[in-house]
């Protein structure tokens, strides 16, 4: 089914079985399965596991194949890119922002970005990601649906440009500029999503990270006043589009939620961090769900531990057209892959509705 079944449930339309989304970040388990090297052709080893393991639904397929040895755990690339081990192509990291202060945060202007001082706001970068995915998507064919993801939607601007204390200390200390500020990178946004939606995938993934483990990184009023009006100018090329518009961000933004919906999202992932019960209770029956299985415990918990997990899910879940089982932390490269085995063969016992 893949792809069909994935874009069935996504319009919450019914299906045989609960469907799968992942992001399959564990190069062991791919070889295992698809029996190609994913070092050597990352893009077919992982379109090949995920069609033999039910996977109807990926996010994106790795860009590249870093190996990384023995206790090796960072590697910095000949191009001075810094990896953090993470699945097959590890993860980028920087030492610092380039913005040395909070009035240099505040004296920025992202449309005044010619010299690709910040990254993600270039051209380049929406045009790689663009391309990126559309080549992805024809690879992935029919075995899984496969849409990327849009990173920046607008609140992950700030934590990408200019990391967590310029961004939270700007805009605590300066509301004003910092709205303006705002303003600018929701228009490098409604752009980027202009560009992004002239393909045939049905569906367009919002991601935008506003809360922590803990809640909201500021008072609910602050999203209302400055990322929701703005969320719906970003969203509207998506809409027009008619795309189904999905929307993730990690840590426990219940309090959001309902905000969220308010604003034309169709449908939402969640981590474990959020009440998966009382969210499909109120709208599991007209929105699409996905996630909430805990990757900790697939890594370092009993089998018991694993049964009880997919079971929870599986069991509130099969109730709504809409519902995909995902683990909510991915699936990473440290998971014992005999516990991961474990968990696909729950997923196929458990998803049957």
């Amino acid at each position: 089914m893949g792809r069909e079944r994935a874009i069935r449930a996504l319009k919450m339309e019914p299906t045989d079985k609960i469907p799968s989304c992942e992001v399959l970040e564990h190069p062991q388990i791919v070889q295992s399965v698809s029996e190609v090297d994913p070092y050597v052709d990352p893009k077919r080893a992982y379109v090949s596991a995920a069609k033999k393991l039910d996977i109807d639904w990926l996010l994106d397929l790795p860009s590249r194949a870093v190996r990384f040895s023995g206790d090796e755990t960072t590697k910095t690339l000949d191009d001075g890119r810094k990896l953090t081990e993470w699945g097959i192509g590890g993860s980028e990291w920087e030492d610092e922002t380039v913005f040395k202060s909070v009035e240099d945060v505040l004296s920025y202007r992202p449309l005044e970005d010619d010299n690709g001082r910040v990254r993600v706001v270039s051209k380049q970068y929406r045009t790689n990601k663009i391309a990126a995915t559309r080549e992805n998507s024809e690879i992935a064919g029919e075995n899984c649906l496969l849409t990327g993801l849009y990173y920046t939607t607008l609140f992950q601007f700030g934590i990408m440009a200019f990391g967590w204390e310029n961004f939270l200390v700007a805009a605590g200390s300066d509301p004003d500029t910092y709205s303006i500020i705002l303003d600018q990178f929701a228009e490098i946004s409604y752009q980027n999503v202009s560009e992004w939606v002239k393909d045939d995938c049905p569906i367009m993934f919002f991601h935008d990270d506003l809360a922590i483990t803990r809640g909201l990184v500021f008072k609910p009023e602050w999203y209302r006043k400055e990322i929701f009006p703005r969320y719906e100018k970003i969203m509207e090329p998506a809409k027009q589009a008619g795309k189904r518009i999905m929307f993730v961000s990690d840590g426990n933004y219940s309090e959001l939620i309902d905000d969220i919906f308010a604003i034309g999202v169709d449908g939402i992932m969640v981590d474990c961090y959020n009440d998966l019960n009382a969210i499909l209770k109120k709208h599991g029956e007209n929105h699409p769900i996905v996630g909430n299985i805990d990757t900790l415990i697939l890594t370092n918990g009993s089998y018991e531990d694993i049964k009880k997990e997919v079971k929870r899910c599986a069991e509130v879940g099969k109730k709504y057209p809409g519902y995909f089982l995902k683990a909510a932390g991915d699936l990473p490269h440290n998971i014992p892959i005999e516990k991961l085995k474990y968990y696909f063969d729950l997923k196929a016992e458990y998803a049957v509705r």
